[in-house]
C-alpha cells in the first residue's frame, strides 16, 4: 500500500531493530535542534548509507 507524495511513493515497512539501537536512535532524535520523527531519522540514515555505498565508501 503505497502513498503518493509528489513523484515519490512511500511503502510501509516493518523492521526489527535491537532495543539498544532503537534507544540510540531515540537519543539522537531528541538531540536534533528541529523536531523530527524517528521514522524520518531512520530514512535519512538509510539514504546516507546508500549514497556512501554508491560512491564506493
Amino acid at each position: 500500500m503505497a502513498e503518493r507524495n509528489g513523484d515519490k511513493s512511500r511503502v510501509p515497512v516493518t523492521i526489527r531493530i535491537p532495543e539498544a539501537i532503537l534507544k540510540e536512535i531515540d537519543n539522537k532524535v531528541e538531540q536534533e535542534e528541529l523536531p523530527i520523527s524517528r521514522n524520518h531519522w531512520i530514512v535519512e540514515a538509510l539514504v546516507e548509507k546508500l549514497k556512501k555505498n554508491h560512491n564506493g565508501n
